[in-house]
């Protein structure tokens, strides 16, 4: 009798000890519903992480757990599915914190709407369908995407594996970070680097602080940050590329090329259409391939500037330095030097300025030049 006693006793305490670390643990609910490839999750919850995987089932899985449910909080938590969306929502009274988190497997096939007002997003593998993806308090981390893809949150960092189609990539304070895209792309942060491969067609990048890397783009581009440096590949279009505190390096671009510095150096090369170079403080070093396609600028605040055109180029290149401050009458100190023979009597030297043309092949679209106390260097462009 006293060993039956016993017995129970030892079984009541390890039923008490699993129950007891259940609970520590966090409740959890998981259900199943059989679904076909192409459909749609629906996610909606005030709090909480969401992580999706993807497998070749035609099944999607949740299990939801976490250390602060309890058991009238899962009641609160409603699914769904109807025709072939399943759905997945609370009542808005949730409170129990970010540590609730919600696993998800669906078909490789299938389109995401994820929302959480404090959490973490996530796709683990390959998906093929839409992605909408919104968090107003934690990171974003996308795998490969076959679709189009739109992701935003208020204080997190974004980032994404391959991506094909047309998409767009937001944060309110972190960095941004693309494998690829295969359409349009537009990526932003108020705070943060951004680090993009390359661009199928054109490109939208900003933010408000930070830098910004860019590998080839197949299209326009427009790329801006206010405080850091911006290096692009080659751009197939117009590039629009402004900072207002860093280096610019552009690899190329087909079309006409905008690049703007508050402080920095332009170092720009291949750039086969109509180009303006801008810096308040820094030097300039520009490919130009001259096509007839309007008129160029280069103009430095402070800086040396080395214009690199091809021999065979027809254009017509005036070239400018004035001479100011403490420098006034001091010319000696500044030139014009070009690998290109100048045009008789239009060297004019001053107190105030330097100044020399040159008329290339009989001349064509004029390639504007000036710098403010510094050198400019005008040489054939050999590849």
């Amino acid at each position: 009798m006293k060993q039956t006693r016993m017995t129970i006793l030892v079984l009541f305490a390890i039923l008490s000890l699993s129950t007891s670390y259940a609970q520590r643990q966090g409740a959890s609910k998981s259900q199943s519903f059989s679904v076909t490839k192409g459909g749609t999750l629906e996610v909606s919850i005030n709090s909480g992480s969401i992580s999706i995987a993807t497998w070749d089932k035609p099944e999607v899985t949740l299990k939801l757990g976490g250390m602060d449910l309890k058991d009238d909080g899962i009641d609160k938590l409603t699914i769904s599915h109807r025709g072939n969306v399943v759905r997945v929502h609370d009542d808005d009274l949730w409170e129990y914190g970010e540590d609730v988190h919600l696993d998800v497997m669906v078909p490789d096939q299938f389109n995401l709407d994820l929302n959480t007002s404090l959490g973490d997003l996530t796709l683990r593998g390959t998906l093929t369908g839409n992605v909408e993806a919104r968090t107003s308090a934690g990171e974003i981390s996308l795998g490969d995407v076959t679709g189009s893809v739109n992701a935003t949150t208020s204080g997190g960092d974004v980032t994404a594996g391959n991506l094909t189609g047309s998409s767009s990539l937001k944060t309110s304070g972190g960095d941004i970070r693309v494998s690829s895209c295969g359409g349009d792309l537009e990526a932003k942060t108020a705070g943060g680097d951004v680090r993009i491969g390359k661009v199928g067609k054109s490109l939208r990048a900003a933010t408000a602080g930070g830098d910004i890397t860019v590998d080839d783009v197949n299209g326009e581009a427009t790329v801006n940050t206010a405080g850091g440096n911006i290096g692009v590949g080659r751009v197939s279009g117009n590039a629009t590329v402004k900072t207002a505190g860093g280096d610019i390096s552009l690899a190329g671009a087909s079309g006409s090329v905008r690049a703007v510095s508050s402080g920095g150096n332009l170092t720009l090369h291949s750039v086969s259409g109509s180009l303006e170079a801008k810096t308040a403080g820094g030097d300039i070093r520009a490919e130009l391939l001259p096509s007839g396609k309007g008129k160029s600028t280069l103009n430095s605040a402070a800086g040396t500037i080395r214009l690199y055109v091809p021999e065979n180029a027809k254009a017509t290149i005036e070239a400018r330095i004035r001479v100011m401050g403490r420098w006034k009458g001091r010319n000696d100190d500044f030139s014009i030097r070009s690998d290109f023979k100048e045009e008789p009597s239009t060297r004019e030297v001053g107190d105030r300025e330097i100044t020399a043309r040159y008329i290339l092949n009989g001349g064509g679209e004029l390639i504007s030049v000036e710098t403010v106390n510094s050198d400019i260097e005008i040489r054939k462009l050999r590849k």
